[in-house]
């Protein structure tokens, strides 16, 4: 389990990773993470972002107002990597 990045719980738009919008009872493995140390997550409600040991940053779930910062309004149910930070 060392060095995994794990997510549980409300999924309504994506915002566990796991690739579904089906809720996770239990701890489940980002495998988009897989081979990638991430430093830091930020979790809310709806959306998620995560930045990794080389300051890459990705976002998923609930897009609908850019909260992805991936440049369009879509919900993502996997972690993308953000293209640009200005």
């Amino acid at each position: 389990m060392a060095g995994e990045v794990l997510s549980w719980g409300r999924n309504q738009n994506g915002q566990l990773g796991l690739g579904t919008t089906e809720d996770s009872l239990l701890p489940q493995t980002i495998q988009a993470f897989e081979g990638i140390s991430v430093n830091m997550i930020a979790a809310g409600a709806e959306h998620t972002a995560a930045v990794t040991e080389d300051g890459e940053i990705y976002g998923w779930g609930w897009g609908r107002y850019g909260n992805l910062g991936l440049g369009d309004r879509n919900d993502r149910f996997v972690p993308e990597k953000v293209s640009s930070v200005e």
